[in-house]
């Protein structure tokens, strides 16, 4: 009888120990998701205390159009992500677009501008999608090539000496206010609003998911594999064009390092967001959270005053604490 007492009261414990386990790596796993959000409040709360300029409407209105510009790039990015892939052309594809339409809206009308810059963005995806999927060239190395290609294309193109004025219109969409609220927001918020539609409310969203949840079991389910990592790098290199235009708008004239840091801060958005490298977890309110986090983290340096260098430093933090909590997560849910 006392063995048997004595033995329910070992399964009772162990099933206990079982229970808080679990509740340890669920408590994990959402410290991962709202990091970012958490992370927001602390930084207001101290700008509040340390750098009250942080608060003056034109320093506001600075960061919520950088918020815009990476927050665009982060959302294709995120979508890479979500199939296991990676996009390390960003940058370059970003600057291009700048490139294009200032160099030709001189000699032609502004809208065949726009449509070549895109075109480009497109084809500039598509080859990264066929040459990961048909040729099974690993996402790191088919995108760093396309980076290294597309900034020599536009060395080339320019003679190494981008000219030419910014368009007005993409002033005015940098620079203009919906009320109190920077246009180039608005876009983001568009941006946002029809990518989140794909992924929640069609068959191509779905697929997304499943698609970097486990490519070999979506392949037996029918889904067309290849054709949704080619889809998600061709909108992640047109999504990466408009935040160049936007970029370029909000600068006013074309520099050859323009965007240069968007391929490790678009990563880091999406990361800090609670987008996890192994694929199929992740959502944009998450990658809008870690693009705003990091965005007013870089602003709070130049706010306060310290070396400029200072940025990197941040930027290398955000993203090593990101990775690591992911991968601490994803020990825990795989025990």
């Amino acid at each position: 009888m006392k063995s048997t007492i004595t033995q329910s009261r070992s399964i009772r414990s162990y099933f206990s120990g079982f229970q808080t386990s679990a509740r340890f790596v669920r408590g994990v796993d959402l410290a991962g998701q709202w990091a970012a959000p958490i992370l927001i409040v602390a930084v207001l709360i101290m700008a509040a205390i340390f750098a009250p300029a942080f608060y003056l409407p034109t320093n506001l209105k600075t960061v919520g159009i950088q918020i815009a510009v990476l927050g665009i790039v982060a959302v294709g990015q995120t979508l890479v992500l979500l199939v296991r892939s990676i996009d390390l052309s960003v940058s370059a594809v970003l600057a291009l677009g700048a490139v294009i339409v200032v160099q030709t809206e001189a000699g032609g009308p502004l809208w065949i501008s726009f449509v070549e810059a895109f075109a480009v963005a497109a084809a500039v995806g598509l080859a990264n999608g066929l040459l990961i999927t048909k040729r099974q060239v690993p996402p790191f190395v088919a995108t760093f090539g396309m980076l290294v290609f597309v900034q020599g294309a536009r060395l080339a193109y320019t003679k190494g000496q981008a000219s030419g004025t910014v368009p007005e219109i993409l002033r005015a969409i940098s620079f203009e206010q919906v009320g109190p609220i920077p246009a180039a927001l608005i876009v983001w918020l568009i941006v946002n609003i029809i990518v989140l539609f794909i992924l929640q409310k069609t068959r191509y969203g779905r697929w997304i998911y499943a698609v970097g949840g486990n490519p070999a079991a979506a392949r037996y389910a029918g889904i067309p594999v290849d054709l949704v990592i080619i889809g998600v790098h061709t909108i992640c290199s047109m999504l990466a064009m408009l935040g160049g235009l936007l970029l370029s708008g909000y600068i006013g004239y074309v520099d050859l390092r323009l965007g240069a840091d968007y391929n490790t801060n678009s990563i880091a958005g999406a990361i800090v967001g609670g987008t996890t490298f192994t694929g199929g977890r992740g959502n944009l309110f998450g990658t809008a959270a870690g693009a705003a986090l990091l965005i007013m983290l870089l602003n709070l340096v130049v706010v306060l005053g310290l070396p400029i260098h200072w940025q990197y430093a941040v930027q290398g933090i955000v993203l090593v604490m990101a990775v690591a909590l992911q991968g601490f997560r994803q020990f825990l849910l795989s025990r």
